[in-house]
């Protein structure tokens, strides 16, 4: 288990936050619940609604998406240690657009889009640093669309067009 001050100290390393003042670490700290989970555990399903980001303390996490055809995914990106994923869902309540499996043994430190939503309270920079991110990750999720789809039929296009949930 991460003490208070050992969490301060590791989200103080997260890109996310780099916005942040010093004192502000500590109350993001005490809104950041430890989770752990075993190689091949899911972590949340594609469809499922939980409001959260969660930050890869350690071990990597695969993101993938289900696709039409039975037991097929296209995976969307691995994220490892002071990574993280569904910082969409602080924003935006909707249910997961893609599956989150541990690849290894991982520890997560997950905040819920309720808690974050009293933290920024007064906190633009925060704010304005997160949406960039989600702008940077809109990005890579359009290319990552364009290099799956780019050997593709008109027909089979609009079929993953029309499956895609924005």
């Amino acid at each position: 288990m991460l003490t208070i001050s050992e969490k301060v100290e590791f989200l103080n390393g997260v890109s996310a936050f780099n916005e942040l003042l010093p004192e502000q670490f500590q109350s993001l700290a005490n809104i950041c619940e430890e989770k752990f989970y075993n190689a091949g555990e899911r972590i949340f399903s594609q469809g499922e609604a939980d409001g959260a980001l969660f930050i890869v303390v350690s071990g990597k996490v695969l993101l993938e998406r289900e696709t039409d055809d039975a037991n097929k995914s296209v995976s969307m990106n691995t994220v490892g240690t002071r990574g993280y994923f569904g910082e969409i869902s602080l924003f935006y309540d909707a249910p997961w657009s893609v599956s989150a499996t541990a690849m290894q043994s991982t520890k997560v430190l997950k905040l819920i889009n309720d808690d974050f939503a009293v933290f920024v309270t007064g906190q633009p920079r925060l704010l304005v640093k997160m949406n960039t991110v989600l702008s940077q990750r809109l990005v890579e999720a359009h290319d990552k669309i364009s290099e799956i789809t780019r050997n593709r039929k008109p027909r089979e296009l609009q079929k993953l067009y029309d499956g895609l949930n924005f």
